[in-house]
């Protein structure tokens, strides 16, 4: 059994992916919520990390996506 091979998805099955993994962390907060409000902090701490690592690099992929289209460069403009 091949537990760490290549997988393909389609679009629609990433969705369900997504909505399922929603679903899971909307019961598991429903359910020890008493114990995560406690935390509340590092929720947002991780938020605000995370954020930061993820904004910069997606404008940068953007801004690197139109100077393609464009033909410029980013880098001297």
């Amino acid at each position: 059994m091949k537990i760490f091979r290549t997988w393909t998805f389609k679009w629609w099955e990433v969705g369900l992916i997504k909505l399922c993994l929603i679903s899971l962390g909307i019961l598991l907060g429903l359910y020890f919520y008493d114990y995560l409000v406690k935390v509340i902090w590092l929720w947002w701490i991780l938020f605000v990390v995370i954020a930061l690592y993820f904004v910069p690099k997606t404008l940068s992929k953007t801004a690197n996506n139109e100077s393609v289209a464009t033909g410029q460069d980013i880098n001297n403009s």
